[in-house]
């Protein structure tokens, strides 16, 4: 069963401001992925919105950009910019949905070179709105 809650985080941020995100707040199982073949479908360059990835910019951490499990997305307002607070993370936009076989997770896009994996779990998000 998922419980969400609306609730004020206060956190530092970029620039040492401290922003207080609102939303709905859950937990979930925080990875990352590659836009791969392998790791994706046959046009991995292209997210579930139809967004295209540039590399370039993706090594370089202009885009900040993430996956969800599919049970998560009624969380998110309708015809708005997805957006999320990922604990620990930073601030994200939701571009890609994730295999139906995953349940409460987010996966987190890194450039194909970034070898660092990430498996954080009980990570608290705030959906932003």
């Amino acid at each position: 069963m998922l419980f969400a809650f609306v609730t004020n985080l206060t956190c530092s941020c970029n620039n040492a401001k401290n922003v207080t995100p609102k939303g709905v707040t859950t937990h979930v199982t925080v990875t990352c992925y590659h836009p791969v073949k392998e790791q994706c479908d046959d046009s991995p360059l292209i997210t579930a919105d139809g967004s295209k990835i540039d590399l370039h910019k993706l090594k370089k951490g202009d885009i900040k950009w993430c996956a969800i499990s599919r049970d998560l997305l009624w969380l998110f307002p309708k015809n708005k910019p997805k957006r999320v607070y990922i604990e620990g993370h930073g601030y994200y936009e939701v571009r890609d949905v994730m295999n139906k076989r995953f349940n409460h997770r987010l996966d987190i896009l890194q450039h194909p070179d970034n070898k660092k994996l990430i498996l954080d779990k009980n990570v608290k998000i705030i959906i932003l709105s």
